[in-house]
Formats: structure tokens, C-alpha cells, sequence
């Protein structure tokens, strides 16, 4: 099982299945993100969000696991990201 954090939302396991399509399309993001377009990266965010919620079963909020992938909220804006990413880079 994948457990993908959304930031401000909560946790979702995915099967295994879905890896694939999830790094997919987390490429396809940072991919915008990266060419600073914003229509993309609003579009590929939601598109991302939309996948994990369909694909994932939400974790109940009193079960903290650590997660494989961490994603911005729906309303995080690209600068947020950056910001985030730049505070949090290995």
C-alpha cells in the first residue's frame, strides 16, 4: 500500500496498482511547476488530487502514518510549493 498525505486534507492509502499512474502524475506537476505555468499547475494539481481521493481510501484523522508522498492542498499556489519544497528539501 502507498499512504499519500494531501496537506490541510489528510491521508490516503492507494494500492500498490496505482504507483504508476500516481508518479505520473506527480511528474506531470512538478513538470509545471519547474516551467512556472500556472494553468498547468492548477490543472495537474487538481487532476493529481482528484486521482488520489478516487483511487485512495481516506485514513481515519486519529491514525498517523508515515507517508510516501506529501501533496499540496487544493489551495497551495505554486509560490506556496516552492516555499515548502525549498523548507523541506533533503
Amino acid at each position: 500500500m502507498i499512504v499519500v498525505r494531501i496537506m490541510d486534507e489528510g491521508q490516503f492509502e492507494l494500492p500498490d496498482g496505482a504507483r504508476a499512474d500516481l508518479e505520473t502524475r506527480v511528474a506531470r506537476l512538478l513538470d509545471a511547476l519547474e516551467s512556472n505555468d500556472e494553468t498547468a499547475y492548477t490543472a495537474e494539481l487538481s487532476e493529481l488530487l482528484a486521482f488520489v481521493r478516487h483511487e485512495g481510501t481516506e485514513l481515519p484523522l486519529d491514525v498517523i502514518t508515515p507517508s510516501e508522498f506529501v501533496l499540496p492542498g487544493k489551495d497551495f499556489s505554486m509560490t506556496g510549493v516552492r516555499d515548502f519544497l525549498g523548507d523541506h528539501a533533503a
